[in-house]
């Protein structure tokens, strides 16, 4: 049964097809537009109090979401549209397809892994830099595992701005005492102190600081009691290598800063918190006394020599050199090191051991080179051929890269080839990733793929990075930031081709457990796979300007969608005629057969697409044969967009 609300249509527009939360005062929907073919989530307010206070909340309502509409930081979901009923006012932004922290940290029943945690504590970093350096600073107030959603790829956003503060020129703070118990800075919620100690951005350092020390200990901050059993501020935060000896004593002291109960202690800015979280190896204990070891050699060395002046100059001077020479070293060091991971160890599928696997040389280089020059994209580039060297794109390699990007990826915004390497990223997880895990698999242990779900499934992997490679052009400036755009190769047209290939299992699976129609979603995804594969009279394929592993994936992910019965009957209902599926099927056969030369050379990374293709088109023809024969194939079908 559907949910009460689901199917109305807001400003003749946005259609409600599912719930995605609810509260005291507001739903919240996820809401597709009609106009764009776009999802949305919508936000439903109802101030449910009459004359004046209603009035009141209403203009409260709207002057929050006007006031999310002036944020634009790729971490901050936008506000898009405000409509005004009457009673209810819906807010439409931005749909985050990801899960709380809070959610995945109790489902998994163990806490994050320290390095991801230092991750996502320096994107929010980054996020509550951008809010504290607004004219005027915006203090957000309610960081907390639950206001952090985690997308797909591993990057995350910042949800729910309901109680975030402007502080306006000649405001102190809000007499308010607001905030999530646990997480909350003291002077946020002690009574006592919120009267002296105004709400500032250091309120969210505090809150910052709490939220990561959950995710790495999986503990939630609470409040305590005193000994007359009233409930005091202080927080129950141990030093986190109380909980686990295995954490770094490093972030321990960064953590242990950001939650002074005096805002005076921690730090003074996110941009200091920020710096420590990239630097927390350094402030351990071993760092610290090795750094005095190295300092006390030196300054005997200077004092022997009686040239400490000049010594300090030439290191002012030569600092700069030595940090481009070093990043030049690795960079050539990489380019001749052997690209294959080591220490590998094959996993097991029956008994469930995944596979673990080192760094190769190259790697390791290129990682360092990153870590030196974050904001220069050779390295990325690098890295990305040396994952792709053995045309295969390992999980111990996707993870790894993963790590890198979380870490540095956001250094790169407004690189004039930003969009060439987020489409690089695409197609190495379209095209290379070892979703069958089929390395070090000897051929009798071959997986065969799941008809239908192996490489449609695992393309909504790089749905996220075409879409990052369309958002960051601007075609009508003509800039399309590295992609290759001219009278023979179309790379932006191809971005497009592909974001609609890799999110359409998404759709159908939403669609899927929605209970809704996804006859539109199947529509766009055959046209998709007819421009890249087909062409028409006027256009050649897409795939005829790719790479031939790139070229057979594309064959792969159409052969399973004819192969599979559900996706076939989702093309017929869409208006797709039975011809046009045969001369898609033959297509793939033909364009398959013509690359047998390039499968044989490298087999192992191909060989399993190929097989499948070869060995299942003559099912796959009966398959056609009979689902357009059945009674559904008689019913009316919605006709082809176009028609």
């Amino acid at each position: 049964m559907n949910e009460p609300g689901i199917g109305r249509v807001i400003d003749n527009k946005y259609e409600l097809i599912a719930a995605l939360g609810k509260g005291g005062m507001s739903n919240v929907w996820l809401g597709h537009d009609r106009r764009l073919d776009k999802l949305w989530a919508i936000k439903e307010i109802k101030p449910n109090v009459a004359g004046a206070q209603g009035a009141a909340n209403r203009q409260a309502i709207i002057d929050e979401a006007n006031f999310m509409k002036r944020l634009d930081h790729p971490a901050i979901p936008r506000v898009v549209d405000i409509i005004d009923t009457g009673d209810t006012i819906f807010v439409v932004m931005d749909y985050v397809n990801g899960r709380p922290l809070s959610r995945v940290l109790r489902q998994q029943g163990r806490p994050f892994d320290q390095a991801d945690v230092i991750a996502w504590g320096i994107q929010l970093c980054d996020v509550l830099g951008y809010l504290h350096s607004l004219n005027p600073p915006v203090v957000y107030r309610d960081m907390k595992p639950g206001n952090v959603m985690l997308r797909d790829d591993g990057s995350v956003k910042l949800i729910d701005f309901g109680i975030a503060y402007e502080l306006l020129p000649g405001r102190r703070g809000d007499s308010r005492r607001i905030g999530s118990a646990g997480y909350s800075a003291p002077e946020q919620i002690d009574r006592e102190m919120h009267k002296t100690t105004p709400t500032d951005p250091r309120a969210d350092i505090y809150a910052l600081g709490a939220t990561l020390y959950s995710l790495v200990t999986g503990i939630v901050p609470r409040r305590v009691r005193k000994a007359d059993g009233s409930e005091d501020v202080e927080l129950d935060l141990k030093p986190i290598r109380e909980v686990n000896q295995g954490l770094s004593d490093g972030f321990e002291q960064v953590l242990l800063r950001a939650t002074m109960r005096d805002p005076s202690q921690r730090y003074q800015t996110i941009d200091e918190m920020r710096y420590d979280l990239e630097r927390y190896e350094e402030l351990t204990q071993e760092y610290r006394l090795e750094q005095r070891r190295k300092l006390r050699t030196f300054w005997w060395r200077v004092r022997a020599s009686g040239i400490a002046l000049a010594l300090g100059i030439a290191c002012m001077i030569g600092s700069a050199t030595l940090r481009n020479t070093s990043y030049d070293t690795l960079m050539h060091e990489a380019s001749a090191a052997r690209t294959e991971e080591v220490n590998v160890a094959a996993g097991n599928a029956s008994t469930g051991e995944a596979r673990t696997a080192s760094a190769s040389e190259a790697e390791e280089r290129y990682a360092q080179a990153i870590n030196i020059a974050p904001s220069r994209i050779e390295p990325y580039e690098r890295l990305l051929e040396v994952y792709k060297a053995d045309e295969v794109f390992t999980p111990t390699e996707e993870r790894r890269f993963a790590r890198i990007w979380q870490q540095y990826g956001r250094d790169l915004a407004g690189n004039d080839r930003y969009a060439r390497l987020c489409y690089d990223v695409g197609v190495l997880y379209l095209c290379y990733y070892d979703y069958l895990g089929v390395k070090d698999q000897t051929d009798e242990l071959l997986p065969v793929a799941a008809t239908g779900q192996g490489a449609v499934k695992n393309a909504t992997q790089s749905a996220v990075w075409f879409e990052r490679a369309l958002e960051a052009c601007d075609p009508a400036a003509g800039d399309f930031a590295g992609l290759e755009v001219d009278n023979v190769i179309d790379e932006y047209v191809a971005t497009q081709v592909y974001h609609t290939i890799g999110m359409f299992h998404t759709l159908f699976s939403q669609a899927s457990r929605e209970g809704r129609d996804a006859t539109g979603s199947y529509l766009t995804f055959w046209q998709a796979l007819e421009g890249a594969i087909v062409g028409d009279d006027i256009t050649a394929p897409i795939a005829s300007q790719s790479e031939p592993i790139v070229q057979l994936r594309l064959y792969q992910v159409a052969f399973e969608s004819i192969a599979s019965s559900t996706y076939l009957s989702g093309f017929m209902r869409a208006g797709v005629g039975e011809h046009d599926v045969i001369r898609m099927l033959e297509a793939v056969k033909a364009k398959t057969d013509a690359l047998s030369d390039f499968v044989a050379a490298n087999y192992g990374a191909s060989g399993f697409m190929y097989d499948e293709i070869e060995n299942g088109y003559e099912a796959a023809r009966t398959n056609v044969s009979r689902t357009y024969k059945s009674p559904v194939a008689q019913m009316p079908v919605s006709p082809k967009r176009g028609e």
